[in-house]
């Protein structure tokens, strides 16, 4: 028998194409391969350092089933059920773009010229840096001299509130790392970035760092990712690690005098003369805090060059006051934080947290030095990690400003070996010197932080302002206010006189009703006559709530210049990379008539004839010469703005065409743009001298409006205070629950992708509530009952019980953001719990200081059937 030829369909395509994955703020380098115009593969940029150098883990590798979801939104929606609530069909109806942006142009317009608090914007914490764009721009361009629309970052109270700021204190930074090429001991509290979390170009820094032989100790009540990687897993009571921290700098201060004293003269506000009222004693003339030359006997500006050695340990008398230095204040602040004392709250032994100071502290080998690229710096080879989990307690700001002192009591920080920030210094191209980023010192000597994290801040903090539209203003260190989730979120409004209710909301990349307190939430939503949301997906948001939705793109259909300033977290840290600054390109075009939101919300504003208003908004923020900026009356061409981005930061020979072939730009690190520390006349603040005023101010304000706060917080020195669930006296309630992040997810957008979700239901935790094998022993609790939770609040949820060793044995756990109800969502539907469903939030619950909302809930746990 004749074999017979099969005809083959000839390929008149097969390209690669360089882009950046963004399904999560790694915002890794990618290569797309498309054939006759469909994406079939997407793989790691093996040329790039931003990411896993040619790696790409199954989030990534699953954008090509984001990309071709049947599911996605495809057209513009109308609801036509008046009804909205949880599970409420919303029957959509298609209806263009233009009678969809008319209709929302209309609704903002009208909001804007009465009042634009009335306008909500509630983003997610997206993948994209051009997020940040869209949310900036629909901010600044819906302001007006009446006020400006109120900002909600759902999850966002739940990231860093209080971690991004003290990292802006102590290092410049959004993040900061070990400098896991010569780091050689780490602890981790309560955080697995870098260890099968999120961030993949410090995942696999951190691996080839545990290969070197660093020591990881990991602080955590269950053993995850992190933990299980670690040297050594010590269990902890949440919300207690604070304690166990200034336990740890007591012993090292004040048992083992180990400290760099160098570094704390030199690099910190330690020697800064602190009189009875714990502020600084400043100059009669220049208003400049004040230090003790031992050289010289005698009282001088901080910044005086004939000053010969700082004095850090005597008391003396200056202007008539007695003073003497904060390094003082700290040390004996230290000393009641015994770690018999911490051990009782925590759960972790004396001796352990003694050992572990010991070995933290003897391996920071206080006054060596190394040899960089020709240049001599202190060697301190130890860091610390920190973000979200332990630092997003009601304790938060204390907890996380304890952790970040025990490197910088040792000089370890941004110094070989030591925490680096992570894209605080740069120089920029040599060709054009962008994109240039630099520290600076304030009036007082310390870290100018403005712009160094999330959202441009002034620095020094102003004052705290009574709220006329929000609470905001009360509080200057915080990142965010988070209301919408808290119950008594109307009752403390009323107090302050501010009207609760919004006429519009604006919702982008966000799925609030899973990532944040469900019930006060849905209550809120269902008041607010107008809602839009623009998203991929169906969502439980949309469904039960937005009148309007608007199909988005995904990252494969757009392109954009967002990774020129994405710093934050994707920039490769460690002087031995380089700078890769990388661009998203679109790879198909947009299937059906989907949108990207960017695009979008300019076309929004220009029908609200603002077009003026945001191409000058554009030209502020992207900060273009002026042969480069827009006209007032010029209509934006995406790719033509793309360009003059690209060719004003690296120059007209990078253009945008030269990026799409190339995908980024890459060229070596200087030394000192890593290991600025001894480069810059700067100090930083192991003496928080600002809180007093702040507290002072912010009380007054609070007791006028009737607003009860825990004053007691506003101190200078890091103390440690219980969190609520610790304050719960019934004995039924005995288990603490929260959720953990699980490194195949990312919030609660990536639960509909078949591949991510055969994964999860093949790893026994990721759908299911953990327990401690012993404490569901005396429980009569077995592996695969069904039981339910319920918390002392009341509130309740259900699932199958998953059993393991390695979690604190009173503690119960749920994974993430589950709990999917949207009919739009058919993979994702049904699957786990959702542990807001579980987490009923007051104003109590809230950070004090920089309003970090309390993720951890006292619980029972029973059988059901």
């Amino acid at each position: 028998m004749k074999a017979q030829r099969i005809k083959t369909k000839e390929i008149y395509e097969d390209v690669w194409i360089p882009t950046q994955c963004r399904r999560c703020q790694s915002e890794c380098a990618i290569r797309a391969r498309r054939v006759d115009g469909v994406v079939v593969k997407l793989e790691g940029n093996p040329n790039s350092y931003v990411g896993s150098r040619g790696g790409l883990c199954p989030k990534g590798l699953s954008g090509l089933q984001v990309l071709y979801d049947p599911n996605r939104l495809n057209v513009p929606l109308r609801r036509t059920n008046p009804e909205k609530g949880i599970g409420v069909d919303p029957k959509w109806k298609e209806i263009s773009w233009d009678e969809a942006l008319d209709e929302i142009a209309a609704k903002l317009k009208k909001a804007m010229d009465n009042d634009p608090s009335k306008i909500l914007v509630h983003h997610g914490i997206s993948a994209s840096t051009m997020l940040g764009f869209t949310v900036g721009l629909l901010l600044a361009g819906l302001s007006t001299s009446k006020g400006a629309p109120e900002i909600a970052i759902s999850g966002g109270a739940n990231c860093g509130n209080a971690g991004h700021f003290t990292n802006a204190q102590f290092y410049g930074a959004f993040c900061l790392f070990p400098d896991w090429k010569h780091c050689n001991y780490s602890i981790v509290f309560g955080t697995n970035t870098a260890y099968g979390g999120f961030m993949q170009y410090v995942n696999r820094l951190a691996a080839e760092a545990l290969e070197r032989g660093m020591k990881l100790v990991v602080f955590d009540p269950v053993c995850n990712n992190a933990a299980a990687k670690a040297s050594e897993w010590i269990p902890i009571t949440p919300g207690t690690d604070g304690a166990v921290v200034l336990a740890m700098l007591n012993v090292i201060i004040n048992e083992l005098g180990i400290y760099d004293a160098v570094y704390l003269k030199k690099k910190s506000n330690a020697p800064y003369l602190i009189g009875p009222d714990g502020r600084y004693v400043r100059d009669k003339e220049t208003k400049k805090p004040m230090v003790w030359d031992t050289t010289a006997s005698r009282a001088k500006v901080f910044d005086d060059p004939s000053i010969g050695d700082f004095d850090l340990d005597g008391t003396h008398e200056v202007n008539g006051i007695k003073c003497r230095p904060a390094w003082q204040l700290l040390k004996e602040s230290f000393k009641k934080y015994t770690p018999e004392s911490a051990s009782e709250v925590s759960g972790v032994p004396a001796a352990t947290i003694r050992r572990i100071a010991t070995e933290f502290a003897e391996a920071a080998m206080v006054g060596a030095t190394v040899t960089v690229d020709g240049k001599q710096f202190p060697f301190r080879p130890v860091g610390t990690q920190h973000i979200r989990a332990a630092v997003t307690h009601h304790n938060a700001t204390h907890t996380v400003f304890a952790i970040e002192l025990l490197p910088h009591v040792l000089g370890a920080a941004n110094v070989p070996g030591g925490n680096l920030s992570v894209s605080v210094e740069c120089h920029g191209y040599s060709g054009t010197g962008l994109p240039f980023m630099g520290v600076k010192p304030d009036p007082d000597g310390l870290l100018d932080v403005a712009g160094k994290w999330l959202l441009p801040r002034t620095w020094p903090l102003p004052d705290p302002i009574k709220p006329h539209k929000d609470l905001l203003p009360m509080f200057p260190m915080a990142l965010e206010v988070p209301l919408l989730g808290v119950s008594d979120r109307e009752k403390l409004l009323g107090r302050a006189k501010i009207a609760p209710d919004f006429e519009v909301i604006v919702n982008v990349a966000s799925n609030s009703v899973l990532n944040a307190p469900t019930k006060a939430k849905t209550e809120l939503f269902k008041k607010v006559p107008f809602i839009v949301d623009i998203d991929i997906f169906p969502t439980e948001f949309n469904e039960g709530f937005a009148d309007i939705v608007l199909p988005d793109t995904s990252y494969l259909e757009y392109s954009d210049w967002a990774g020129i300033f994405g710093q934050f977290h994707s920039q490769p840290h460690i002087f031995e990379e380089p700078w890769c600054f990388h661009i998203t390109q679109k790879v198909v075009e947009p299937q059906y008539s989907r949108r990207h939101s960017a695009q979008v919300v300019i076309d929004l504003l220009d029908r609200m004839d603002l077009r003026a208003k945001v191409n000058a908004i554009y030209n502020n923020m992207l900060h273009v010469d002026e042969t480069r900026q827009l006209k007032p009356t010029e209509k934006i061409d995406w790719d033509d703005l793309c360009d003059r981005v690209v060719t004003q930061h690296f120059g007209p020979e990078h253009n945008w065409e030269w990026f799409k072939k190339h995908g980024f730009i890459s060229w070596p690190k200087k030394v000192e743009e890593t290991y600025w520390k001894y480069f810059k006349d700067v100090r930083v603040p192991v003496y928080w001298e600002w809180m007093i005023d702040l507290g002072e101010k912010t009380k007054k304000i609070a007791d006028e409006l009737g607003i009860e706060v825990p004053w007691e917080r506003y101190t200078p020195v890091p103390q440690w205070y219980p969190i609520p669930p610790h304050l719960v006296e019934d004995p039924q309630y005995d288990l603490y629950c929260f959720c953990y992040r699980d490194p195949l997810h990312v919030g609660s957008a990536t639960m509909e992708q078949p591949w991510i979700d055969e994964a999860s239901r093949m790893n026994p935790y990721t759908y299911n509530i953990t327990m401690n094998d012993h404490m569901a022993k005396q429980k009569g609790l077995k592996d695969g009952d069904t039981i339910e939770l319920e918390s002392d609040r009341g509130t309740k949820v259900q699932g199958v019980l998953k059993l393991r060793k390695g979690q604190h044995p009173n503690t119960v756990t749920i994974m993430g953001t589950a709990g999917h109800w949207a009919a739009g969502q058919p993979i994702a539907r049904g699957k786990g719990v959702n542990f807001m469903d579980l987490l009923e939030s007051r104003w109590s619950d809230l950070d004090p200081i920089t309003m970090s909302l309390e993720p951890c809930i006292k619980v029972k746990a029973k059988k059901v059937k």
